[in-house]
């Protein structure tokens, strides 16, 4: 079975608008989400310019600051300028920053309503407690997916253990019951693991990484693996050789990919009704 990220997005961005429009006709206000990007890396601009245009679609106006070179200071001041303004609901800092900035050291200074990403040390330790108000996008996609195509397996390997994906997504699978394995560069015996989990989160950032030999006919396998060779989008897991294979698997792109980008503004409508609500 394909489990079609672009079904579960377009539901998803359906709910979002829904809410987004009764916000706008209750508060006679359009809600923004303010991005800030450091740096020239074509694929952030690309990412950027999605955001505004899925920002669009939903009545969320999406604006870019772009910055060619940036101190760390200067870009803690922009934060803590547009953490207090109520005209701005959500902030943003594009991936990847140039080298003489720490990512994590920057978004720490977003308030956890406005952390449209997920990123902030707030929201990720929030999820230990089982406060999912605001989550890593990523990892709140994989759960989407889940939860969508109703998948009751609970023994879950992922192969990751980054703030982005592995760590807030284990806390998420185990918020729902799941018993959870993480696997990383320095796990032994991965395949031994895999093949005896029902379902396989692999983000290793290396094409085809996952064959035949990590999954059984059992197996679900969610790919959240991005890799581009000679203009073409690839995933972690060697899908065409898979797809027969295993019980089920994400496509790339198509998959994980799509509600991720949708995710961000599922994070955005949560901060915004918090500030709403609150202030």
């Amino acid at each position: 079975m394909i489990l079609d990220g672009k079904i579960v997005a377009k539901n998803k961005m359906d709910a979002i608008k829904e809410n987004i429009d009764k916000i706008i006709d209750k508060y006679k206000f359009t809600p923004e989400l303010r991005l800030i990007q450091a740096g020239n890396d074509e694929a952030s601009s690309i990412y950027a310019r999605a955001k505004i245009k899925r920002g669009k679609k939903l009545g969320i106006n999406v604006t870019l600051e772009k910055f060619d070179t940036v101190s760390k200071d200067i870009l803690i001041d922009k934060i803590k300028e547009y953490s207090i303004r109520k005209d701005i609901n959500g902030i943003m800092i594009e991936s990847p920053l140039p080298e003489n900035l720490n990512f994590y050291d920057i978004v720490n200074y977003i308030p956890f309503y406005k952390d449209s990403d997920g990123m902030t040390p707030y929201n990720e330790g929030n999820l230990s407690l089982r406060n999912e108000m605001i989550a890593p996008a990523t990892a709140r996609a994989v759960v989407d997916i889940l939860e969508y195509y109703n998948i009751k397996d609970r023994n879950a390997v992922i192969i990751n253990r980054s703030p982005v994906v592995g760590r807030p997504l284990a806390m998420m699978l185990l918020n729902r019951d799941y018993t959870v394995t993480v696997c990383h560069s320095r796990t032994e015996n991965i395949k031994k693991i895999t093949e005896n989990s029902d379902i396989i989160i692999v983000a290793v950032g290396k094409k085809n990484f996952l064959n035949e030999s990590f999954v059984n006919k059992n197996s679900t396998v969610i790919d959240v693996g991005i890799n581009y060779d000679n203009n073409t989008v690839y995933g972690d897991a060697d899908y065409n050789n898979l797809l027969n294979n295993v019980k089920a698997i994400t496509p790339v792109p198509g998959g994980v990919g799509i509600v991720t980008a949708t995710d961000i503004f599922q994070n955005f409508l949560n901060g915004l009704n918090y500030q709403l609500n609150n202030f």
